[in-house]
This record gives C-alpha cells, sequence and structure tokens, in this order.
C-alpha cells in the first residue's frame, strides 16, 4: 500500500488540511463537495507511483477553516489552491480536480496558468442559467447545530433523497437517479463529512453552482483535458465542453480507464520535479509505524492532558499539549483490541514528543484520568465498570445520529449515562447545542467498536 501521509498545515491564517504521498513530478486532487480529499485515496493510491501527490480538502470542507468571505467566488477557491502552492514551495502541477473541484483547478488554470502544466476536469459542471436557477430553491440547506437534533434528521434526510434525485430537494420526474442504498457505512460517511463541515460546506457549493463556467472554460489556455464517468450526473454536461485546441474530452465506462487516461496525460504535460516543504505548526500530525497521532497545542510536552473514551484532544484544558489516543479524533493508529495495551502504546507516542510519561504534570478525564495515573505509578492497570454502551452503528434510517446526540446530552448529567437517577446527577450547564455537535462529532469518530472496548474504563473518575 502506497503511505498516504496526513499534513496539516497553515495558509494565509487559515488550517489546510491534506493528503500527500510519492515523489517526482507534482500533482494536485482536488476532491467534490462537500466531501474530503479522504474521497481521493484511490486516485492518490494510483498516482503517487509515478508523481508526488498533494491533495488538500478545499476551504470549508474537511479539516480545513472556510474562507473568510463565505460568499466565494471559483477565483477565490483557486487563489486559495495558489497560495498552497506558495506554502508548500511547489513552482508548478498537473492539476486533477472532481466537480467542484473541477471547476476550482480550471479556475486555477485560468487566473494562474504559471502554476499548471496541464489540468484534467473530471465531472466539470458547466450549468446552464436555468439549472442554476433550480439550485436557489433548498439545495444549500443549512444544517447548524439544533437543540433538539432535528438537523440530524434533515440532514439523513438529505443523505437519502440525493440517491433518488438530482437535485436532490427537487424529487419529480425526470430527475430521478438510481444509486445503491444498501451500503450504510458509506452513506454514513458523507453524512460525517457534511456534519464536520457544518454550514461551511455551503460556500464552495455556491462558487461551484455558478452558470458561468463555459465562458470560464474559453478562456482557459492551459492543455486540459474533460472527462467523465458515464453514469456520473454531469456526464450531460460533456456536451456544453466548448471545441478548443488546447481542450479534449473523454467519456470512460470504468475509474481505471480514466486513471489511466489521466496519468498519461499528467505524463505528457509534466510539471518540473519538485519537493514539498512543511513548516510544523501548533497542531500537527506525528509518524509512528502502524499509523499517526494527532497533536494539539504547544504546552510543555510534560503536561499532557489525555482525554476520554469517546472524545478528543478538542476537550483539551487551554495551554495543555493534547493528542487524540488511538482509534479516536484525527489519529488513525487504530485502538489496541485489549485496551490494558493502550499504556504500551501511548509510550510509543511519548517517545516522539519527547516527553516524559512520568512527569507529574499529567492530568486526564475519565479514560485519560486512569492513564495518567498508570504513568504516575498510582495506578496499576485500568479499571472497568460494567456498563450499557449504546448501539452507535450506523442504521439505513440514520437513528444512530440521534442516539450519539442524546448519549452526549446524558453523559453531560450524569456520573453514569446508564443510570439515570437523580442520585447520579452532576448538575452541569447542559453544553449548547454547538457543543454537544462537537462532542456527537467525536463519538461517531471514534467509531462503534472503539467505544465497546473502553467506554466502560471511563465512568466516575474525577477530570
Amino acid at each position: 500500500m502506497t503511505d498516504i501521509k496526513r499534513r496539516l498545515i497553515r495558509v494565509a491564517q487559515r488550517d489546510v488540511h491534506l493528503l500527500t504521498a510519492g515523489s517526482g513530478s507534482p500533482v494536485l486532487l482536488v476532491h467534490g463537495s462537500p466531501n474530503t480529499s479522504s474521497t481521493l485515496r484511490p486516485l492518490i493510491e494510483f498516482l503517487s507511483k509515478d508523481f508526488l501527490v498533494v491533495a488538500p480538502d478545499t476551504p470549508g470542507n474537511g479539516e480545513s477553516s472556510p474562507l473568510v468571505d463565505e460568499l466565494g467566488t471559483p477565483a477565490d477557491f483557486a487563489d486559495a489552491l495558489a497560495e498552497l502552492l506558495a506554502e508548500l514551495g511547489i513552482p508548478q502541477v498537473g492539476a486533477y480536480g472532481f466537480h467542484s473541484g473541477a471547476a476550482f483547478v480550471a479556475e486555477l488554470g485560468r487566473i494562474h496558468p504559471h502554476r499548471v502544466s496541464s489540468l484534467v476536469c473530471e465531472g466539470l459542471p458547466l450549468w446552464t442559467q436555468n439549472e442554476a436557477k433550480d439550485f436557489e430553491c433548498g439545495f444549500l440547506q443549512s444544517y447548524a447545530p439544533s437543540y433538539d437534533a432535528a438537523h440530524l434528521t434533515r440532514l439523513w434526510t438529505r443523505m437519502i433523497d440525493q440517491n433518488w434525485y438530482f437535485p436532490w430537494h427537487l424529487g419529480d420526474k425526470g430527475r430521478e437517479v438510481d444509486f445503491d442504498l444498501n451500503d450504510v457505512p458509506r452513506l454514513h460517511l458523507r453524512a460525517m463529512e457534511l456534519l464536520s463541515a457544518g454550514d461551511a460546506y455551503q460556500s464552495p457549493y455556491r462558487a461551484a453552482l455558478k452558470p458561468d463556467g463555459v465562458q470560464r472554460l474559453n478562456a482557459l489556455n492551459v492543455p486540459t483535458l474533460v472527462v467523465c464517468q458515464s453514469q456520473d450526473v454531469l456526464a450531460r454536461h460533456m456536451r456544453r465542453v466548448p471545441r478548443r485546441p488546447n481542450i479534449k474530452k473523454e467519456q470512460f465506462e470504468s475509474p481505471r480507464a480514466l486513471f489511466q487516461t489521466a496519468r498519461a496525460w499528467f505524463s505528457k504535460h509534466a510539471a518540473p520535479v519538485a519537493q514539498c516543504s512543511f513548516r510544523q505548526g501548533t497542531n500537527r500530525f506525528v509518524d509512528l509505524s502502524g499509523g499517526q497521532v494527532f497533536v494539539k497545542g504547544d504546552g510543555s510536552p510534560d503536561a499532557l492532558w489525555l482525554h476520554d473514551a469517546g472524545e478528543s484532544s478538542r476537550a483539551a484544558p487551554a495551554g495543555r499539549m493534547s493528542f487524540d489516543l488511538p482509534g479516536h479524533g484525527m489519529t488513525d493508529l487504530a485502538c489496541p483490541e485489549d485496551p490494558q495495551d493502550l499504556p504500551r502504546v501511548l509510550r510509543r507516542v511519548f517517545e516522539v514528543l519527547h516527553a516524559d510519561p512520568e512527569a507529574p504534570g499529567m492530568l486526564g478525564a475519565g479514560l485519560g484520568y486512569q492513564l495518567a495515573n498508570i504513568f504516575s505509578g498510582n495506578q496499576f492497570q485500568l479499571q472497568q465498570t460494567k456498563c450499557a454502551v449504546p448501539d452507535l452503528a450506523p442504521r439505513f434510517d440514520g437513528g444512530h445520529l440521534t442516539s450519539a446526540w442524546h448519549f452526549c446530552r446524558f453523559r453531560s448529567q450524569y456520573r453514569r449515562w446508564d443510570e439515570r437517577a437523580p442520585r447520579g446527577r452532576l448538575h452541569s450547564p447542559l453544553p449548547t447545542a454547538e457543543e454537544l455537535h462537537a462532542r456527537m462529532l467525536d463519538l461517531l469518530r471514534a467509531g462503534d467498536e472503539t467505544l465497546r472496548r473502553l467506554l466502560p474504563f471511563s465512568i466516575a473518575y474525577p477530570t
């Protein structure tokens, strides 16, 4: 398997999350909205055998900060890509984009042609004025956190409807599509991408829905290959691609044939060989065998704070360095099958951070409190308490989302979320809808399997 690394860097006062792999002539890959760079992993795997591949989360999606201007234009997103390349020290790239990403790399080639050796635009949106108007009446729905969790039902309804109709909010005859709804984990993954972005997802979508794509494409002079898979909902836009000497177009029946053609195109119009330069920021990823660990904060590594099961370093007190435990948050290091192996795994993290696990300043909450006690010598091993563990495995009706939401509510109010008696009340202020939403995302990112292993170790310990 290709060694794909995650990075978090600062670009023009924004956080940008990206995936990198390979070496050689650089290729920039830009995903569609409202997804993330992770959807491009198959293409990253394929191209990184021959190229240096860089795949960012676009502003407002995934772990990348949104643009300052919520009404961003395609030019604003192209400028953001140019700023990223400048920060990475890459003079020129071949650039691929999917759907909204195709619109953004095409605009990058139009207004920053010196940055682009060639383009591959898959499913390039070229809307008519009437089509653009169709999107104005509800396509960009708000999913701002709601105290009664209504936003979760609204979002999951969209997850279903966009497999039946395009645009999803206009469910009438002639707009039918027919995608497989049996793959519930895929529905959950797409829902999580949208929930993580929040209403920031609207800006890149709005930019890509503008009906001036043909005019902007006509002003493009770099070598451009417009491609599409036959089952793509935007396949009909291929006939709108203008005939120009620098633009070619081709339709495919399989992703692999498309990938091979893209590789040949980037080889024919290769950018100069380059390397990425990364400036380490306050929040970063560190490499371990088996995965990467996300580290938050620049406090003393000897004053670490360890979060509870089902949470993340996001909950760390101000001024404390923390990291996402295995199986949690943005750490992709798997949770060990035996929770008693956690201290051994964490000692490897401490080595990379040059932290002393026996330093007296380490603190934590719940599971993290126990781990800190083990490292300080006050506890021999993790102690568990028998408790009910909520079933948060993805469901076809989206019920796991509301289950996670209410679990976070109960957890904030009782010492034991499964014993909701008055004597167990914490009498803590109820978190805001925004805070509950963040806690729910942490819980769902940990996933059902990790929670079943670790939640019994998180009950009734001091913070």
